[in-house]
């Protein structure tokens, strides 16, 4: 709990610094992550998720969802 409380606020502290996160080390407790991650493109990437993976069998906790019509 104190390195996860530390590691928390060095995020913050470099948010004026980087823009986006890294995709490959999920952070479920990262804010507004679609966005961090993904972008602009988010809503694009889940059309496309929609079309190669409509079941969603390739996914884990911050994925890109499919989009639904």
């Amino acid at each position: 709990p104190i390195a996860q409380a530390w590691i928390a606020e060095f995020g913050q502290a470099l948010r004026p610094y980087v823009h986006g996160a890294y995709v490959n080390v999920p952070n479920i407790g990262m804010a507004e992550w679609e966005t961090a991650y993904w972008g602009e493109n988010f809503d694009r990437l889940r059309k496309i998720k929609a079309k190669y993976d409509p079941h969603n069998v390739f996914q884990y906790e911050q994925s890109v969802p499919p989009a639904t019509c």
